[in-house]
């Protein structure tokens, strides 16, 4: 049952150049049969250049509960974080402006989250698709963790919780704030970064086989390109990552040894993720992409890896990726 007394839930969406997608982004959620009063769809331009921005403006002169939010360019992070500390809604639910909801889902979705309110976090599943509209798979699907059963966050992260986009998590706002869990400004891989921060700390999560998001795979998005320097810049970002990880392990090496190991070795396999990538897309990336990322990890002294594995095979792959010429 809905509650219409209050705003529930806030749909906070960056927009940056994206004036192709954002209004089918904005209509699956208009579309579908939630309650007006119950929601909000934060949007906020992140200095676009494009008629995104008046595209918007004209949802929100016939839609009460739609509201733009204007800042120079900073990027998503920034944006997001905006986008939060202005909502409304007692439950935050990040959007990317170039994905959108399965409206006929959305429903079951909301359903979820009041009969849960006690959560910090409800956790939905993501279908990829084409631009064309072709079933990719899904993610964000938690294959380890139990459906419908009320845990703590540190318990889901020892059970095999997979870092995920942050799409997939709809938040209590309360909980976002008065935990600092903002978005890290400046890097490709923030949702990762965020997300296994945030579930640690989480009292109560809940994780579900609702599919509403639609995640669209966009051949020149940032994760996509074979760019050079967007490709340097997603593959370095992920040192922050690393280093994300290893610091958060840090914090409970002391008073929770069990979700400390477990965080520090998913450090460590993205580590040694990203040393197979190298080796494996060499041909493809490029020398020059290859150096930078290389150059880029030996500065933060993750090369030569360093790690020691629980298993043999991976201490094996670590010590043959330590010669640098494979990577080139």
């Amino acid at each position: 049952m809905q509650d219409s007394n209050k705003t529930i839930l806030s749909f906070v969406i960056p927009l940056y150049n994206a004036e192709k997608y954002i209004a089918d982004c904005i209509n699956s959620i208009l579309q579908s049969s939630l309650q007006k009063e119950a929601y909000e769809i934060i949007v906020v331009n992140d200095g676009s250049q494009d008629n995104g921005p008046h595209i918007v403006k004209e949802f929100c002169k016939e839609h009460s509960n739609i509201h733009l939010l204007s800042q120079k360019n900073q990027g998503q992070s920034v944006a997001r974080n905006y986008g939060l500390k202005e909502s409304k809604g007692e439950y935050v639910w990040y959007i990317d402006s170039d994905d959108k909801l399965d409206p006929d889902t959305l429903p079951s979705t909301f359903d979820a989250l009041i009969n849960n309110r006690d959560c910090d976090v409800i956790a939905i599943q993501e279908q990829k698709i084409s631009e064309n509209g072709e079933l990719k798979g899904l993610s964000a699907n938690q294959t380890t963790l139990p459906l419908f059963t009320p845990m703590s966050g540190r318990d889901a992260v020892v059970s095999g919780y997979y870092p995920c986009s942050a799409c997939a998590l709809i938040c209590k706002k309360t909980f976002l704030i008065n935990n600092d869990l903002f978005f890290k400004p400046g890097i490709t891989h923030q949702d990762v970064e965020l997300t296994y921060r945030l579930m640690p700390i989480a009292n109560k999560v809940i994780f579900t086989d609702l599919v509403p998001y639609i995640y669209i795979l966009h051949p020149n998005s940032t994760s996509q390109s074979i760019n050079p320097s967007k490709k340097i810049k997603y593959l370095c970002d992920e040192t922050y990552i690393i280093e994300s990880f290893f610091k958060t392990a840090s914090k409970y090496k002391e008073s929770d040894s069990v979700l400390s190991d477990v965080i520090e070795q998913r450090g460590k396999n993205v580590l040694l993720g990203l040393t197979i990538q190298l080796w494996r897309n060499k041909k493809v990336w490029g020398k020059e992409v290859n150096q930078a990322v290389i150059l880029c990890l030996k500065s933060n002294r993750l090369y030569p890896n360093k790690m020691k594995y629980e298993r043999f095979v991976k201490n094996a792959i670590k010590v043959l990726l330590n010669f640098e010429f494979l990577l080139k």
